[in-house]
């Protein structure tokens, strides 16, 4: 019996141990650095142009429609990982924005993935804030048409663009948390990743989250010699394809120019729903305020100005509607638009006489006392002892939380085990 039983416990612990010493071993591997800084958008953040508009450290904010706030965002679940995440929105208006980040040292034809994390919100009821007893505690509507995506620009341009850009797959992820990845391969010594957000129609309140953000070496994968861009205009046969998988587009002349244009129109909103509609003509009479870093100019539509366009130096302009008596714009008042050399940006603002827009609660992120739970975009606030789903965890991060658990159940068992052998060995017959 001592015999049977000493060969049983010799068998399993042998049996058992390659495979507990390879998922140690596994658990035990150096994780991939990320290349980035601050990937998971922690605080501190720093101002962008306006108080209520900021990026975490290490991130730059291009705004390219609207005038949308960014700012830290601190409840649950509208956090992925860490403390905070990046939240950006513009309440009762259109946005289009990027958050980006160069990175400098890479080795050209390194093969390299972005990966980030983002959740969208969109409602147009101010009473109830779209809110529902179950999580995610939130049910946005959908018609705003919200689509986020990631990007890499191999050439450390800072255009988001640009036609160098790689970008992930478009995704609306409305009231959830949904992975975003993208790979390229390094064209030079820095890259820039982005975080792009639009939408099509303006609702009451509009936000997105972004979170857990990372940049790293496709492991595995070889690093390939990057071939320079030519380009022969005489050629009268087709060159022979060249093996890379992020190859550039030309640049246009335009961007060689020195100045951009800005185009502004005013149109009457016949249905009120801040979108130029097919028909909807534009209003004269109303007047614009265009400022710079070192200019500021109004102008006063007419009947021609469809749109109104200017020719302006490269740089961030705020757009706003000063609208006549009578006249109240169904959309936001006021857009920062970014003016690219050679490039023509649009912006479009609606407005019907008569109209008056409905009063909209100040919503704000500040700080919460230490008794006072901070409501945010979320209601009613988390219960700690009430049953959430399980939110859709990669494996590979799961086993990541819990391998301080992991190792301590294999050093027990094999303490464990051994204890058994060496008990069952010394045992007298």
């Amino acid at each position: 019996m001592r015999a049977y039983l000493c060969c049983s416990l010799v068998i399993l612990t042998f049996v058992w141990l390659p495979g507990g010493a390879a998922l140690a071993a596994s658990v035990a591997q150096t994780p991939v650095p990320n290349l980035l800084i601050n990937g998971d958008l922690e605080t501190p953040y720093y101002a962008q142009g306006a108080p209520t508009r900021t990026g975490p450290q290490g991130w730059g904010l291009w705004v390219g429609a609207g005038l949308p706030d960014a700012l830290p965002h601190k409840d649950s679940p509208q956090v992925y990982s860490g403390t905070v995440s990046w939240h950006l929105r513009q309440d009762k208006g259109v946005f289009t924005a990027a958050g980006y980040q160069q990175v400098n040292g890479i080795a050209p034809g390194t093969a390299l993935e972005l990966s980030a994390y983002a959740w969208a919100f969109a409602c147009d009821d101010t009473v109830t804030r779209c809110a529902i007893a179950t999580f995610p505690y939130t049910q946005s509507n959908t018609s705003a048409g919200v689509a986020v995506r990631v990007g890499i620009d191999p050439t450390g341009g800072l255009d988001p663009l640009s036609e160098a850009v790689q970008w992930s797959a478009e995704e609306a992820p409305y009231d959830r948390w949904q992975a975003l990845r993208v790979t390229a391969t390094a064209q030079s010594d820095t890259v820039t990743v982005y975080l792009f957000m639009r939408q099509e129609t303006g609702l009451a309140l509009n936000g997105v989250y972004w979170d857990a953000v990372t940049l790293t070496q496709v492991p595995g994968a070889q690093q390939t010699d990057v071939p320079a861009f030519t380009v022969n205009p005489t050629a009268t046969t087709a060159p022979s394809p060249t093996p890379t998988s992020t190859p550039l587009a030309p640049v246009p002349e335009l961007l060689n120019a020195s100045a951009g244009s800005l185009c502004a129109v005013i149109f009457e909103d016949t249905n009120a729903n801040a979108v130029r509609d097919q028909g909807e003509p534009s209003l004269a009479g109303q007047r614009l305020l265009i400022t710079g870093v070192e200019r500021a100019d109004t102008f006063t539509t007419d009947e021609d100005d469809d749109p109104l366009c200017l020719e302006l130096p490269p740089g961030s302009y705020e757009v706003a509607v000063i609208p006549a008596e009578g006249v109240g714009l169904t959309g936001t008042q006021a857009m920062l638009v970014t003016v690219w050399p050679g490039r023509r940006a649009e912006v479009a603002f609606g407005a019907a006489a008569g109209y008056v827009p409905p009063p909209i609660p100040a919503i704000t992120e500040m700080p919460a006392a230490s008794d006072e739970g901070d409501p945010g975009l979320v209601a009613p606030p988390l219960d700690a002892t009430a049953v959430v789903p399980q939110q859709d965890v990669p494996l590979q991060d799961q086993v990541y939380d819990y391998s301080g658990l992991i190792v301590l159940a294999l050093a027990v068992a094999v303490g464990g085990g051994s204890a058994l052998v060496l008990l069952a060995l010394r045992r007298p017959a």
